[in-house]
């Protein structure tokens, strides 16, 4: 029956296919070649042996006038192996100034971006701004050049299917190689590209020379000029119905999935122990063999669990799974199997959705590490465990600057309460938004927060929010009313219309019944004869009263972060809490706990 239904699928989508109409645009043919070219940003001679004609990118975005050379002298070529797409990029330019060297933003500077479009209808209005890679079918590589990846360096992206590329820069002019793995792209329908039909196709190549202004926004296109009828105005990232088409000569029709098989040995016993699901894609020479994976809990509760593509599941809790692979289209699901996870450590890092939340990992540039999108370019590094913000100059815009992560809230727990606390603080008075969005659902903010520093509707207010001089703990209350089911969230600290430096600490975004999982050895309350904590409940000032001198006493507040630490010489201190926002706290010294309400 399977099989009945899987050639039923393709005759449809065939029809489909020979159905569509696109405008006039420009076309390209992508021929077949003999071997796969090393991605090292020079030119093989797999390119010439395949015949790939040379197409010159020498149109101007709208009205902008960018300086690349003459008609020709900016181009791209392009083969295609069974595994995938490779395409080399020659720019000629008449100055050379990247965003690492201008200081500001890559969109703004020198760099190429290539974008796609798999799905079997192309003219749907939408761009790569619709949601993540791949959502929906659209595609978009614009990795930012850096001092150490303009040699011709292969870079990997691993969370895009193994996407590769590299840089080579003999300035003012550079080559740009890729790599575009065929099965890791979906179209709208979650099926595999079907590389006998036309594919959505344009590279944008912005460009500014040494002593522009913030924002020159030049670009040279292939395809989409952003003047047509169809998204007029609009660049390939917001909407790729006026892009061109490229076709794959001589491509063979998809081979669907027919059968998915599970299958485990053993279980987790020990933290942090991780365990592999091993999966078997049928047919072997399947197009695209990449599955989505579904994990439940005997409880009914979503999974803390998580699993990554090749299968490995990496515990948090204890709990019962039950797992089960799904085809990328839909269509064929895989048998269940159980997985138990017992031994668990429950600690803050692996409750907290915001990971090296606290900065405990530093990378070989000092910066945060990978999790921390756009800030690994030397603005944002970690000083003794706090993550230090600087910038070159004032951008034009707050979000021409900041620090992102990509994060998941499990669509079960959209109706739990949770928490959201930082640290923060700067050199000088200044304002910053954090900006938490989905960014599969038009931008669209997930949750609500009804602190009174929001609006409502945001875990933001509309206007920045300020920060002052002094290190100042915020927590906000909230939940994810807005949360939609294929939600992609990113957390992003929008920091570049100020170049003032921030400084940046213990950020967790956790659910409230997480965090009554955590071991409270460190915070039980105990009982020292003359350890007084007085007013309580209290508005501005706490006094604490020891009953021996040279005491070190900490603030915690009820997620576990410190607020303040004193050495007491005396046996009195006053503490100012009235920046402390409302709630419970515990004050601790080396022997005993006594807690508090603000």
């Amino acid at each position: 029956m399977k099989k009945i239904f899987t050639l039923f699928l393709s005759v449809m989508l065939f029809s489909t296919l020979i159905a569509q109409e696109k405008p006039l645009g420009i076309i390209a043919m992508v021929p077949e070649g003999s071997d796969a070219p090393v991605i090292d940003g020079q030119l093989d001679e797999v390119y010439t042996l395949a015949e790939a004609e040379v197409y010159s990118i020498e149109l101007n975005f709208q009205e902008e006038l960018p300086t690349l050379g003459e008609p020709g002298e900016t181009n791209w070529r392009a083969v295609y192996t069974e595994e995938g797409m490779y395409l080399f990029i020659t720019v000629t330019d008449e100055s050379y100034w990247p965003s690492w060297i201008a200081g500001d933003a890559s969109y703004l500077r020198d760099k190429p971006e290539v974008y796609f479009d798999v799905n079997y209808i192309l003219e749907d209005g939408l761009g790569c701004q619709s949601g993540s890679a791949g959502n929906q079918g659209h595609y978009q590589y614009a990795p930012e050049m850096s001092a150490e990846n303009v040699n011709g360096e292969l870079n990997v992206d691993d969370a895009a299917g193994g996407f590769s590329y590299a840089f080579m820069v003999e300035e003012p002019n550079y080559t740009a190689e890729y790599y575009f793995p065929f099965e890791y792209w979906v179209n709208n329908e979650g099926g595999p590209v079907d590389l006998t039909g036309d594919v959505g196709f344009d590279i944008t190549i912005c460009e500014s020379d040494e002593g522009d202004p913030t924002d020159p926004r030049r670009r040279m296109v292939w395809a989409n000029i952003g003047d047509a009828v169809n998204g007029a105005g609009q660049e390939s990232w917001a909407n790729m119905d006026d892009c061109g088409i490229i076709n794959f000569d001589g491509a063979e029709p998809p081979i669907y999935v027919d059968e998915i098989n599970l299958s485990v040995d053993g279980a987790i016993t020990e933290d942090g122990q991780k365990l592999q699901i091993m999966v078997e894609v049928l047919p072997e020479d399947a197009t695209s063999k990449v599955v989505k994976w579904e994990l439940t809990t005997a409880s009914g509760k979503p999974a803390t669990a998580s699993i990554d593509a090749d299968g490995w599941i990496t515990p948090s809790l204890d709990e019962e799974l039950t797992i089960q692979a799904i085809s990328a289209d839909g269509f064929v699901y895989s048998n269940e199997i159980q997985v138990s996870i017992t031994g668990q450590v429950v600690t803050m890092e692996k409750i907290n959705v915001i990971k090296n939340g606290f900065f405990d990992e530093v990378d070989s540039l000092g910066g945060p590490g990978d999790m921390w999108y756009g800030a690994n370019d030397g603005t944002f590094l970690v000083v003794d465990g706090v993550l230090e913000y600087s910038q070159n100059a004032v951008q034009t815009n707050i979000w021409d600057n900041g620090v992102k992560q990509w994060i998941t809230i499990p669509y079960g727990r959209k109706d739990e309460n949770w928490v959201f606390s930082f640290k923060a603080w700067a050199d000088a008075d200044r304002t910053f938004q954090c900006k938490i969005e989905d960014q599969a659902n038009g931008w669209a903010t997930p949750g609500v927060c009804g602190d009174p520093r929001t609006d409502g509707t945001s875990f933001w207010p509309a206007a920045s929010m300020s920060i002052t001089t002094v290190p100042t703990v915020y927590t906000f209350n909230l939940t994810w009313d807005n949360l939609a089911e294929n939600a992609n969230i990113q957390f992003n600290w929008q920091l570049g219309d100020d170049a003032t430096k921030v400084y940046l600490d213990s950020i967790m975004l956790v659910a409230e019944a997480d965090l009554a999982l955590l071991p409270t050895s460190n915070m039980e309350i105990s009982a020292d004869e003359g350890f007084k904590v007085y007013p309580n409940p209290v508005e501005n000032q706490l006094t604490v009263e020891f009953s021996r001198s040279n005491v070190t006493v900490a603030i915690y507040n009820s997620v576990g972060i410190k607020m303040e630490e004193e050495v007491v010489f005396g046996n009195r201190h006053t503490f100012d809490v009235s920046r402390y926002p409302k709630g419970m706290y515990f004050v601790k010294t080396d022997q005993a706990v006594e807690k508090f309400v603000k």
